[in-house]
């Protein structure tokens, strides 16, 4: 949720990818079901491990991580000139799709409001 909020809420301010500490190898359909709800293209969204954004390929001035177990999993991020992590449950663990959906929907919502007042404060 964290890519389509950076990609989506801040109004050009963020551009944000985003992968896994453990991959599960498919997008979560309710995120899918979000991402066409806000015209965000799907072909943009991939199952990635965090691995891949990690190295000195990519540099950033901001690695976020968000959900729980990511804290502990996560690589140092050495390319980034700032790490933040922002804690939310894992809302793949919830198995009602609707509820599931309501709670991704509510953290793209919250992410995209925390990257607005981070843009704020960094500048």
């Amino acid at each position: 949720m964290g890519e389509l909020a950076a990609n989506t809420l801040t109004e050009g301010k963020f551009i944000g990818y985003s992968a896994g500490s453990n991959p599960a190898g498919k997008i979560n359909n309710a995120a899918l079901k979000i991402a066409e709800e806000i015209l965000y293209p799907k072909a943009r969204l991939a199952s990635e491990s965090i691995e891949l954004y990690s190295n000195n390929n990519f540099f950033f001035d901001f690695a976020i991580t968000v959900c729980d177990q990511a804290r502990e999993t996560c690589p140092v991020f050495h390319n980034s000139l700032n790490t933040f992590h922002w804690t939310y449950e894992d809302p793949a663990l919830i198995t009602d799709f609707e509820i599931r959906k309501q709670k991704l929907f509510s953290i793209y919502h919250d992410i995209g409001s925390k990257l607005n007042l981070l843009f704020k404060q960094e500048m």
